[in-house]
């Protein structure tokens, strides 16, 4: 075989070799980027609508009744605003603001302030962040019930139905929150915090601690009666006020 010949042969084998390359990085390319590419669809999951009589914001824009919830979309709510989740689950928000993510198969609401009327179903994994508590459990039962708190760390929690576990992670006392027991934190003093936080059932129980605390909720989250009135579903959120 002449020189010319052998040259052509090399010239060849070299340009597979180059294709051969070129694929493989290709390959190597695609199986690095796909799990982010799936992991970034996932994380956009979608939580259930908004109904309101006019516009809330989700995260810097406003969003009409009929609006989609994506996981990680914070909920900003002068007027009242109805949240129906996919679940069955709902919360009604008026003056509130709300962050909402799903971690497994547990909804995490991060309240920063104003009052909430909530409904959830039995079986729903719910966790609540609210100022300096934090409210989980109770899944096996609805729990149907109000939360107010506000800028100044007041916060209440009161109950018609179902209970929550209550954690104060400033002091890391524990107690449960149920229709006989409201938890309000009406301290807003933050050096008095750790020791006043903690005021559940302040003297009342039964039917008249639960439409306290709702009245205190109210109150805390700066929401007048006329405001509270809602969206007219107070049937299926059954709030204490409501009745």
């Amino acid at each position: 075989m002449n020189k010319k010949s052998e040259g052509g042969l090399q010239m060849v084998h070299r340009t597979r070799q180059a294709k051969a390359l070129v694929l493989i990085v290709s390959l190597l390319t695609i199986i690095v980027t796909t799990p982010f590419g799936i992991a970034g669809t996932a994380a956009a999951v979608p939580l259930g609508t908004v109904v309101t009589n006019g516009s809330v914001t989700i995260g810097k824009s406003v969003a009409p009744t009929g609006t989609t919830l994506f996981a990680g979309d914070r909920v900003t709510s002068e007027q009242p605003a109805l949240i129906n989740f996919s679940s069955g689950s709902r919360i009604e928000m008026t003056k509130a603001a709300a962050t909402f993510v799903r971690e497994g198969s547990t909804l995490i609401v991060d309240a920063s302030q104003g009052l909430m009327r909530f409904s959830f179903n039995k079986g729903e994994e719910v966790r609540i962040n609210a100022g300096s508590f934090q409210f989980a459990g109770g899944a096996n039962s609805n729990r149907i019930g109000e939360l107010g708190l506000n800028k100044s760390g007041q916060v209440v929690l009161t109950l018609t139905e179902g209970s929550f576990a209550a954690l104060n992670t400033a002091n890391g006392a524990r107690t449960e929150v149920n229709p006989g027991s409201p938890l309000m934190a009406l301290n807003s003093n933050a050096g008095n915090a750790t020791q006043g936080a903690a005021q559940v059932g302040a003297g009342v129980s039964g039917s008249a601690g639960a439409g306290a605390g709702a009245t205190a909720a109210m109150v805390v989250a700066g929401v007048g009666f006329a405001a509270g009135a809602g969206l007219g579903i107070q049937g299926a959120v059954q709030s204490s006020s409501s009745r």
